[in-house]
């Protein structure tokens, strides 16, 4: 064979080919990112296209405006918790009912209407308690004596 034959038999190289025309592989318009740590890529959570970790960042970066709403519903959230005082619920609750209403709440041991307007003082809990307890003891007794 001389230089200038060529060989007959000719050996491609496949190992690396560039195809330019080939869209892109994830196209999703709200794309959000999981990170694979053990195979060190970027996948969309979307459609699980691997992204390359370069147009990631650059789309975090150029589309912030996501991730300072949602900074801004998790601090929306934080102040509805920081605000929620259960024990006010009840009182919320009366006075939801109570307004433009012409009704009156009833006590709950004698069973009669009051204004709230007439709720001035407050007692402790343990004196309450023993109060109701009593109140409690002496209707049973009552009862007992309309039966016996």
């Amino acid at each position: 064979m001389s230089k200038e034959e060529l060989p007959n038999k000719i050996v491609e190289l496949d190992q690396l080919r560039i195809n330019r025309n080939i869209e892109r592989v994830c196209s999703c318009d709200r794309r959000s990112f999981m990170i694979d740590t053990t195979n060190r890529r970027i996948i969309c959570h979307e459609c699980g296209a691997i992204v390359d970790p370069y147009e990631a960042m650059l789309e975090m970066a150029t589309k912030g405006n996501r991730l300072k709403e949602q900074v801004e519903v998790l601090l929306e959230q934080r102040k509805q918790i920081l605000d929620y005082k259960p024990y006010l619920l009840v009182i919320r609750e009366l006075e939801r009912s109570y307004r433009g209403k012409k009704t009156l709440p009833n006590c709950p041991r004698c069973d009669h209407p009051f204004y709230l307007e007439e709720l001035v003082s407050w007692t402790g809990r343990e004196f309450a308690d023993a109060r109701i307890e009593a109140w409690e003891k002496e209707k049973q007794n009552r009862n007992k004596n309309k039966d016996g």
